[in-house]
């Protein structure tokens, strides 16, 4: 699930509102905390890789 919602996040504060708009959903599950660190994960890889794309694309 998390990999769809954040394959395209390319900042910090796009992650952020993913996992508020998530939170806002599912933080009544028992397994929110573990949802929401799969979604923190998932989006840190995605701003990286981002990140590293677009260093490459300058070069």
């Amino acid at each position: 699930m998390s990999k769809e919602l954040t394959k395209n996040c390319t900042s910090e504060a796009q992650l952020e509102k993913i996992r508020k708009g998530q939170e806002r959903k599912f933080r009544w599950r028992d397994d929110w905390p573990e949802m929401e660190k799969a979604i923190l994960a998932e989006g840190a890889a995605a701003i990286t890789s981002h990140e590293a794309k677009h260093k490459t694309d300058q070069v």
